[in-house]
């Protein structure tokens, strides 16, 4: 296997453990019309997929009276006010991790389906801007994930073979959007439940620690 020279790394779920954000602003829009959405069904079924899809998934699942760009916009807006709200918590490694590329000297990219608004803040709030050569979120591109848009996008700014590239992704879109772009990429899902939504990655861990451990091993980073 090839040295990685880049690391592309999503951001929530896979950095920060922002999917309960996620979940609780659809659930706060959705009691608006007595409609209730399950935790796990949730995380199973729209954890990682760009508002926009999610939004016309779950019109079509209550029957609700509201258009997909009401809808995407009202939830991104609760989202807002509920991360503004709250402490941010990173996923086990995160730092660990990024500290660890940046050390190698391996630079580090963020490919993300959330909007370039609710990214930044959440950047600047939890201080790992500063990581990050280069920031690709949904409203960057036409098509996000798991459209290969965003990642086909970072692979013609980072202009390096694919295959020194590594991604990492924690959902089926996004492993779903790496995977359309021709790279490999490292699931990273500690739910047992879920590893089955990422089976089409290349390689499927716990945790970033295991997969960079992995790396190392190969003696690719």
């Amino acid at each position: 296997m090839a040295e990685i020279k880049t690391a592309i790394f999503d951001f929530d779920g896979t950095l920060v453990d922002s999917e309960h954000y996620h979940y609780n602003s659809w659930v706060e829009v959705l009691n608006d019309y007595g409609a209730e959405l399950d935790y796990d069904f949730y995380i199973k079924t729209y954890a990682g997929t760009p508002s926009p899809i999610n939004a016309k998934a779950i019109i079509e699942q209550f029957d609700l009276p509201i258009s997909r760009e009401d809808l995407t916009y009202k939830r991104e807006r609760m989202a807002e006010k509920l991360v503004k709200e709250s402490e941010v918590e990173f996923m086990p490694y995160a730092i660990e991790t990024l500290d660890l590329f940046k050390e190698k000297g391996i630079p580090i990219y963020l490919v993300t389906g959330s909007p370039r608004n609710n990214v930044e803040f959440l950047l600047e709030k939890t201080g790992i801007a500063k990581y990050f050569k280069f920031t690709i979120t949904r409203t960057d591109v036409k098509n996000s994930k798991p459209d290969p848009e965003s990642y086909l996008t970072a692979i013609e700014k980072i202009n390096l073979p694919k295959e020194n590239m590594v991604v990492f992704e924690d959902t089926r879109t996004g492993v779903a959007s790496a995977k359309a772009a021709g790279l490999e990429c490292l699931a990273i899902q500690g739910n047992p439940n879920l590893k089955d939504n990422v089976k089409a990655a290349d390689k499927i861990f716990d945790s970033l620690r295991e997969a960079t451990q992995y790396l190392e091993k190969e003696g690719r980073i």
